[in-house]
């Protein structure tokens, strides 16, 4: 699969891993590797293919430290996805979306 460069380098600029605030530079870890409001699993399952389940396994478990779980790790990568591309997700949104009446 051919990876977009230019999209990556669009988001890692959005959020740079070089940001200082407040003495504490941003990392990944400290980003993603997180439980935050969702404390525990919902009762809706997704699936993945086996390679992003198993890409994602390994970086809970090594940046992570195994200390949350999946679920939590997925939720903070959407919500981050929702805030870089929350404008543009929005204009595409409202351009497709034809009203019933």
């Amino acid at each position: 699969m051919k990876k977009d460069k230019k999209n990556r380098n669009a988001i890692v600029s959005g959020n740079s891993s070089d940001t200082v605030s407040n003495t504490t530079k941003t990392t990944y870890e400290n980003t993603f590797m997180q439980m935050n409001k969702m404390q525990k699993r919902g009762n809706k399952s997704i699936y993945l293919s086996p390679e992003h389940h198993e890409r994602l396994t390994r970086i809970v478990q090594i940046i992570g430290d195994d200390k949350i779980p999946l679920f939590a790790y997925l939720n903070n990568i959407l919500e981050h996805h929702f805030k870089v591309f929350e404008d543009m997700i929005t204009k595409e949104f409202n351009e497709k979306y034809k009203g019933l009446f």
